[in-house]
């Protein structure tokens, strides 16, 4: 399940980045965390998929005039889906039913009726007076209350009481101020309650809604870069002192709210990047790493060489180049130690002269050696590796570096990472890839046009033929691995039938290579799980297509949804009582060799023959076919999916007779392969054709 932060006007850059790492620590990993815009609430069909949806810190008024249109499906998705909203904040004051924040002051008053009105009551503030925004001299170290007994304090500036708060039978006071209010936080002259609230947990429908007035999502570590005096002098040591009781406050809150948070929140978090590893297969080692070395140097005007390595500036990353893994690994593993990852230079080691592959000592949690054994030793594709155990994004950093992508010897590349601190998908999302997770990314270069047939070359089957050749890796891995319940869904994800599904409906998998018309097509939905997805970025380099496929692949993390060691685990249970030998479980480097492998020649095929030799084994492995979806965008119309166009690779959909399964119209409708503006389980947007 995906938790949503609301990235949108009226959100500050600091808020939304204080809110993303601590969700992320808490939550990680049961759920995906990442950033969303306006137009993804408006147009992607995320109440089905996601747990919660915050608002961080920032200004409410920005958030009512953006917000307005998906007000009634935030709405829905607390009442009727059971989700959960959490408001930090400005988000507190946008979750309340009025607002009244410096009733009487005209330069900052701002008071009015909201919409979302999880809060029944008024939220009032700023509770501490002298607020200013985007300043911090309203900024303090508030001290909170919570209903435990416990105290602490935590970041504060400019959030809100909620008044009355006890008087409400669907609110629970979390937490209350526990320095006095210079507002009025009670409107009932008959009150007894001596402090105003600040955090509430409100039951509404189905679902729940978390408000806070103060921060309890801002973290020391990220504050400490702040160079205000105030905070530096003032706040930061107090903040300091009380980080155990915060983290034991947001995991309690979190928690109250029907999130499920892991037991040591941030415990295996890596502070910093490590450096990258660069190795060739050994057949033609020295001719690919001195291709890719001679066009960095050649092509890249700003290379400057150092007396131990050599320095250029990409687009948005500064780039280190070292010869030698055993002789610089500790030393530049040292260097990026103390650089903030979000900061830090890329550092790449190539093999000395006298080298071959990096040492199992130094290359963390992958093989070289491994992977090179089973890549096919004719292969391009995948030939060149480059590997970090801790990275940013295996997709960002080629894509967004466009001298480093121009640089690499043409259909070589794959680069892998074991932890992404910010692993990209469909629709700027960003989250962090934990250990268990395979990210990858492999560059291929394509012709515009075919040599052999000169036909055009349509780049939108990439992302079909690189899910076929996942697939086939997985199900071709080892004898019984056929299995396993992997497909594709379309355009470019692989989904894998839920164990909980597989258990309810007792159904039988050995031997019987998966027949996924076991499942129903209306049970697609609850059926199926996602375990990977397919990121594709197109460049044009030097009269080519130069293509980023980017791909994480659930191997053995037991969250958000399953993995392929879960299905090991399922699989050899009744194995084991059928008395047959148990099957292997997945080794990393083994699955991208073989992935490589398989997308070598499916492209070879594509490129000489075109989609038409492909696409019979692409039907046999996807989810679709005979499907009947919605249209959402021809007034709900029904139609029955039968293909993908051999052109331009668009899903195919007949519509459908009124009150039939079967019988068409004569309408055919081709449908984009547009990730961000469907769901192909609940409705599509189509451009019909004649």
């Amino acid at each position: 399940m995906n938790v949503l932060v609301y990235e949108g006007r009226g959100t500050t850059p600091g808020s939304v980045r204080h809110v993303v790492d601590s969700l992320r620590m808490f939550l990680e990993p049961y759920y995906a965390v990442s950033t969303v815009t306006i137009r993804t609430l408006e147009q992607e069909p995320w109440m089905s998929k996601a747990a919660a949806i915050v608002f961080p810190g920032g200004r409410d008024l920005p958030y009512v005039s953006d917000c307005k249109r998906i007000i009634p499906k935030i709405r829905k998705f607390v009442n009727s889906y059971g989700g959960i909203y959490i408001g930090f904040c400005a988000g507190g004051y946008f979750g309340s039913s009025r607002v009244e924040f410096a009733k009487g002051d005209p330069t900052l008053e701002v008071v009015g009726d909201r919409e979302l009105k999880f809060f029944p009551g008024i939220t009032r503030g700023p509770v501490f007076g002298n607020f200013e925004y985007n300043s911090e001299s309203g900024a303090r170290a508030a001290k909170i209350m919570v209903k435990d007994g416990t105290e602490f304090s935590t970041y504060y500036n400019g959030g809100s009481c909620f008044v009355d708060a006890d008087l409400y039978d669907n609110v629970e006071v979390i937490a209350r101020y526990g320095d006095n209010a210079t507002v009025q936080f009670s409107d009932d002259p008959l009150s007894t309650v001596k402090n105003a609230a600040a955090v509430v947990l409100c039951s509404v429908g189905k679902g729940k809604a978390l408000l806070t007035g103060p921060h309890p999502e801002f973290t020391p570590s990220i504050l400490e870069k702040n160079e205000d005096k105030k905070i530096q002098k003032e706040i930061l040591g107090v903040l300091k002192e009380n980080e155990p009781k915060r983290l034991e406050f947001m995991k309690m809150i979190l928690s109250s709210s029907g999130l499920k948070c892991n037991d040591s929140p941030g415990s295996g978090r890596p502070e910093h990047l490590t450096p990258l590893l660069l190795g060739a297969k050994p057949a033609n080692k020295d001719e690919l790493i001195s291709a890719f070395e001679n066009n960095l140097q050649n092509n890249i005007d700003s290379y400057d060489v150092k007396a131990d390595h050599g320095e250029f500036e990409g687009t948005t990353d500064r780039f280190f180049l070292y010869k030698g893994y055993k002789e610089k690994f500790e030393s530049v593993n040292s260097l990026l130690s103390n650089e903030d990852p979000d900061k830090s230079p890329k550092a790449i080691i190539f093999p000395s002269a006298e080298e071959s592959l990096p040492p199992r000592e130094i290359s963390g949690d992958f093989d070289f050696k491994r992977y090179f054994d089973y890549l096919n030793p004719e292969n391009s594709v995948g030939s060149l590796l480059l590997y970090g155990e801790v990275i940013t994004s295996t997709s960002t950093l080629l894509n967004t570096n466009k001298v480093l992508l121009q640089s690499i010897p043409d259909n070589t590349m794959l680069h892998v990472g074991s932890i992404q601190l910010a692993g990209r998908g469909r629709g700027n999302n960003v989250w962090v890839n934990p250990r268990g997770v395979c990210a990858s990314t492999a560059v291929l270069n394509l012709p515009l046009v075919s040599p052999r047939t000169g036909n055009n070359i349509s780049v939108v089957f990439v992302q079909y033929l690189a899910m076929l050749a996942y697939c086939k890796a997985i199900r071709g891995y080892a004898p019984g691995y056929e299995d396993i319940p992997v497909r594709i869904k379309w355009p470019n994800d692989l989904y894998a039938l839920d164990p909980k599904y597989y258990k309810e409906k007792n159904i039988k998998l050995l031997g019987t290579g998966f027949d996924h018309n076991q499942v129903p097509l209306t049970d697609i939905e609850p059926a199926y799980v996602k375990i990977s997805g397919l990121l594709v970025n197109t460049n044009f380099v030097n009269g080519k297509y130069s293509l980023l496929l980017g791909c994480g692949l659930n191997v053995s993390s037991e969250a958000p949804t399953t993995s392929l060691k879960s299905w090991v685990d399922i699989l050899n249970e009744e194995r084991e009582k059928a008395r047959l030998e148990a099957l292997p479980y997945v080794q990393t480097e083994k699955l991208l060799a073989l992935y490589m492998n398989n997308l070598q020649v499916i492209l070879e095929q594509f490129i000489d023959h075109g989609a038409k030799v492909v696409l019979p084994e692409y039907y046999r492995l996807w989810l679709h076919t005979n499907q009947i979806v919605t249209l959402s965008d021809h007034g709900d119309s029904r139609a029955i999916l039968k293909g993908i166009t051999e052109d331009y690779g668009m899903l195919i959909a007949h519509e459908l007779r009124t009150g039939s399964n079967t019988q068409t119209t004569g309408n055919v409708f081709h449908l984009q392969p547009d990730g961000n503006s469907f769901d192909i389980f609940r409705g599509l947007i189509s451009k019909k054709v004649t």
